[in-house]
């Protein structure tokens, strides 16, 4: 597209050259020439940096659609859990077992092992050890989504 413009914009340079003199001088070709040299080197400056440019932009949604998993997943995780029981001093563990298998297929999409392992976990019997992997795993979310920013 670029180089497209560039002949079309010469084209009419031409055009407007030729009609304006019926002749043109040799310093006046030779300063043409010149001219479109320089706009041909600064176009390929341009193409390498657009190219730069397309690359990094990838590597931005990359890591944006990682921090995005992270926190679909963090949402899911705490919603689990009542906002008035935490307030109160009450884990709702049933629920966070319940949601157990829905949370291990979002933790997929992470392919993070140990958000899993910490979701593992997560056992009906042994509260303690439910409530420290829920509140692992939100802190390790929390810990790479601040690395990925």
């Amino acid at each position: 597209m670029t180089r497209t413009l560039i002949i079309g914009i010469l084209a009419v340079i031409c055009l407007l050259i030729s009609s304006c003199y019926p002749e043109l001088s040799v310093q006046q070709y030779d300063r043409l020439k010149e001219d479109l040299l320089e706009l041909d080197e600064q176009r390929q400056e341009l193409s390498t940096e657009l190219i730069a440019v397309r690359a990094e932009l990838e590597e931005i949604k990359t890591k944006n659609q990682e921090i995005r998993n992270y926190i679909d997943f963090l949402v899911q995780l705490v919603s689990t859990q009542s906002s008035e029981g935490l307030l109160e001093g009450e884990f709702d563990v049933q629920s966070l077992v319940k949601a157990k298998d829905n949370l291990l297929s979002t933790a997929a999409t992470l392919e993070d092992g140990n958000i899993t392992y910490y979701l593992g976990l997560i056992e009906p019997e042994n509260e303690s050890q439910t409530i420290a992997g829920y509140y692992k795993a939100i802190e390790y979310c929390i810990k790479n989504i601040k690395m990925k920013l």
